[in-house]
């Protein structure tokens, strides 16, 4: 498969601390206006680098899939729950 390369832009981003300090309606905010979008063709694309995330609903649920997966894999936002592996929620020790 042929792969593309471009160039992208200035891209405005947060560092972490930042990121971790936003309230949810200002994260929101940033996935409604910087993440992602759905072009004119129906494509879910990146903002960004304008590449196709997914071209059907079908691969949009094996990316949802895939975010669900690496969800289980992060730290929920409250000091007292901790995000299992397994994804399940568990109270801090």
């Amino acid at each position: 498969m042929p792969k593309i390369k471009t160039n992208v832009g200035e891209v405005e981003c947060f560092d972490i601390p930042t990121m971790r300090e936003m309230s949810d309606e200002e994260y929101r905010g940033i996935i409604d206006y910087g993440l992602v979008y759905v072009d004119h063709h129906e494509n879910l694309r990146s903002y960004v680098a304008h590449y196709p995330i997914a071209t059907t609903r079908e691969q949009l649920d094996i990316f949802i899939e895939e975010l669900q997966k690496l969800r289980a894999k992060m730290v929920a936002k409250s000091a007292e729950h901790l995000v299992s592996v397994d994804g399940t929620d568990k109270p801090a020790a």
